[in-house]
């Protein structure tokens, strides 16, 4: 966390190229500052946005130049499912597999009314495993299957896991 926000107040007013979200004190003001400045860029009501998810197939540091259009963020754990990179979709998780990293995602701020709902999970996303009142954003992930099956499976993501 430290170093993280060493590196921030080097550049001040620069974003990181990749922000860990899990090293955040207040991940919610970091998304919320997201859907401010394309509020301010694009001319749109704040309180008419919310916050996109693009999972990449990319790790942090394979990351080189900022995204235009928001941010990259990284921290993110799946729990009951797993990221399939090559299908770019949300999969059954592995036997004896509680959770699985989640490379880089975009997140971009767009219109609610515009947000993608078909073929998409809306997965809500937590700081830890207590969940309720850790509760941080929803995180839109792409499936092949109904999300109705996810969230029956109780598919989350966590940006702090237990050691297991």
């Amino acid at each position: 966390r430290a170093e993280q926000l060493t590196r921030w107040c080097d550049e001040p007013t620069s974003i990181p190229v990749v922000t860990d979200l899990s090293l955040c004190f207040n991940p919610q003001s970091f998304l919320t500052s997201i859907m401010q400045v394309t509020a301010q860029t694009q001319q749109k009501e704040l309180d008419k946005l919310t916050i996109m998810t693009d999972v990449t197939r990319k790790q942090p540091e394979e990351v080189e130049t900022a995204v235009r259009d928001g941010a990259y963020v990284t921290g993110l754990y799946l729990e009951a499912a797993r990221w399939d990179s090559k299908q770019a979709c949300l999969e059954e998780c592995y036997p004896r597999v509680l959770f699985d990293k989640v490379p880089v995602v975009v997140c971009r701020a767009v219109l609610r009314e515009k947000l993608e709902t078909n073929g998409v999970y809306t997965c809500p996303v937590y700081k830890t495993t207590f969940r309720g009142p850790t509760y941080v954003f929803d995180a839109t992930l792409r499936t092949k299957h109904p999300a109705d099956k996810w969230t029956l499976a109780g598919v989350v993501m966590l940006l702090e896991v237990p050691a297991v």
